[in-house]
């Protein structure tokens, strides 16, 4: 487990390192106006420092209170709530954001903060637990009661966390969101474009549950399924971001019209937005696929030894008989 936890931080420290070269990239190309401050706007919006400062406090209370009390509280598992909060922060206060609203590349790079980044990291954290502890008595029993077998919200979750419904969901969604009339809905309504990333945000975090799996299972899922999982999901994401950098047309007009702020072209920036999907989704899959396989091959060399001792062992039996 120990073992699994390491390489999934390592896979985490290369996504964001590929997140941050895209972003540095983007600023050593830029050229902005005289008196324009989009590099270093961040947006207050209240209502995401609000969440982020609510779940942020009930997840440390909780993993304070586990650890007084002997639990499973480790350090670990608070940075990674840590980062995976400091990554939604970043997609939706920092200069990014409003990045996003002239240059594709940025909102891809935001796009992937909240699907590649932030979800596998707070299930890295098992937050549900932890987030329980950090209610007082009374709402933590009412809560538990709400996540207890058997109950609506604990079916719902446990439906959506399959892998074919969990994996359809956040395909579709991916998809729909990425075809021209919906892309530039969202680019210019704000209401839209928070749902938007709510849902890419939501439907990620079930994507990953069954591969990160951050409960135990009645019956857990094999290597190998997992493996598959991954590859397909791998498979879409590099078709859906070559249809965009390939595309011989702009797909999303917005930034055909949008302030010039960098010297790429339209066209160039849409070929850089693809890059960046296929960039850090590609990879991130390709990493998970190839921890798996370790694991799978690992198990499969602990077989062989069990198997072989209990030969030896019996081998040794019959020479005393």
């Amino acid at each position: 487990m120990q073992v699994a936890k390491r390489r999934m931080t390592a896979l985490m420290i290369l996504v964001v390192a590929t997140l941050s070269l895209t972003w540095f990239a983007v600023r050593a190309h830029a050229h902005v106006a005289a008196g324009h401050t989009v590099l270093t706007d961040w947006h207050w919006r209240w209502d995401v420092i609000s969440v982020l400062v609510v779940f942020g406090a009930l997840y440390t209370r909780g993993w304070v209170r586990l650890g007084k009390m002997g639990g499973e509280a480790k350090v670990c598992q608070l940075v990674f709530y840590a980062l995976a909060l400091g990554a939604i922060g970043c997609a939706l206060l920092s200069p990014i954001d409003e990045l996003a609203s002239y240059l594709l590349i940025a909102h891809m790079v935001q796009h992937e903060l909240l699907m590649m980044l932030a979800p596998p990291l707070i299930l890295l954290a098992n937050p549900v637990p932890i987030l329980l502890w950090g209610l007082g008595g009374s709402p933590r029993l009412q809560a538990g009661n709400l996540l207890a077998r058997h109950s609506v919200i604990r079916s719902a979750r446990d439906f959506l966390g399959r892998m074919p419904i969990a994996w359809s969901l956040y395909v579709v969604n991916l998809w729909a969101w990425h075809y021209p009339a919906f892309y530039e809905a969202a680019l210019r309504n704000e209401w839209i474009h928070d749902v938007e990333h709510i849902l890419f945000f939501l439907t990620a975090l079930f994507f990953w549950w069954p591969v990160i799996r951050p409960v135990s299972r009645p019956a857990p899922i094999q290597d190998g399924v997992r493996i598959l999982y991954l590859f397909l999901a791998a498979t879409q994401d590099a078709l859906l971001s070559g249809l965009i950098a390939l595309s011989t047309s702009i797909l999303y007009p917005h930034y055909e019209t949008a302030l010039r702020l960098w010297d790429l072209t339209p066209r160039e920036d849409q070929i850089g937005g693809g890059i960046v999907m296929f960039a850090v989704g590609s990879t991130t899959y390709l990493i998970a696929i190839l921890f798996l396989v370790n694991a799978l091959l690992g198990e499969g060399r602990r077989k062989r030894s069990i198997k072989r001792a209990q030969t030896q062992g019996a081998e040794n039996v019959e020479g005393r008989v």
